[in-house]
């Protein structure tokens, strides 16, 4: 179909980007996941359920890439964090 005949705001409201360059804080891997969210209202198995529908689980969970799982520091744009292979 060509996209000249589609309405801009339905398909605003449907397209979505995904950076390949992530944006990281500087905290922990807890507090990037959860930015904006109450503290108060995250468990540990919310944490989990959302870190295993993205397939993050595994790696926040490598005790040699993570070694203190959500609480791993992953430094100033997650510097501390290997982007390559073990």
């Amino acid at each position: 179909m060509d996209i000249k005949k589609l309405d801009p705001r339905w398909y605003k409201n449907e397209v979505g980007i995904v950076s390949q360059e992530p944006v990281l804080f500087s905290g922990t891997i807890r507090d990037n996941i959860t930015h904006g969210m109450e503290p108060d209202s995250i468990t540990d198995e919310m944490l989990d359920e959302a870190c295993k529908k993205s397939n993050a689980y595994g790696f926040i969970f490598d005790k040699l890439v993570t070694p203190n799982g959500y609480d791993t520091l992953v430094g100033e744009r997650g510097i501390k964090l290997s982007g390559g292979q073990k």
